[in-house]
């Protein structure tokens, strides 16, 4: 059985004091039993003296750790917080210079890479497909072929006219 003890041969130690020439008396009365429980009560007060001290000590200590600890996490909110500030305005910086280059809108490009960037580009303009493009006058406002037009005439009469 695991909770039997080892009988007492009367030489044991107790808390670094030998033991040996006492014998056993038994408690007789309340007035002993008293005593010998404020005397075990004694030693083990004595044990924990200073508690108190280091209790101060400890809650102290728990206390400045905590101060550092929301410091330094409120410094690494604050770096994060920069770093995705950084990160927002470098991909913008790159979705501009690849919006412009691929005449695309920023706007509608997705991606963190300029390489992801440009192949969402180059999906809109093949999503786009070849826009015609109009001929281009060199004269402008004038009938491209050199004949005059019913408004030219009109603008000549009124200009020699006033």
């Amino acid at each position: 059985m695991a909770d039997e003890t080892a009988p007492t041969t009367g030489t044991e130690e107790t808390n670094g004091q030998s033991t040996e020439g006492k014998e056993f008396t038994a408690i007789t009365s309340q007035e002993d039993f008293d005593k010998a429980i404020q005397a075990r009560i004694a030693r083990e007060r004595a044990k924990f003296a200073d508690y108190e001290d280091m209790k101060a000590k400890a809650l102290k200590f728990d206390q400045a750790e905590n101060d550092k600890k929301t410091e330094d996490q409120k410094n690494a909110d604050r770096l994060a917080t920069l770093e995705q500030d950084l990160a927002d305005e470098r991909l913008g910086r790159v979705k501009a210079e690849v919006a412009a280059a691929k005449g695309v809108p920023a706007d509608l490009l997705n991606g963190s890479t300029r390489e992801e960037l440009e192949s969402a580009a180059d999906a809109l303009i093949q999503f786009k497909g070849e826009q015609p493009r109009m001929p281009v006058v060199t004269q402008e406002g004038k009938h491209p072929s050199g004949k005059k037009t019913t408004a030219d005439l009109f603008a000549e009469a009124i200009g020699d006219a006033i």
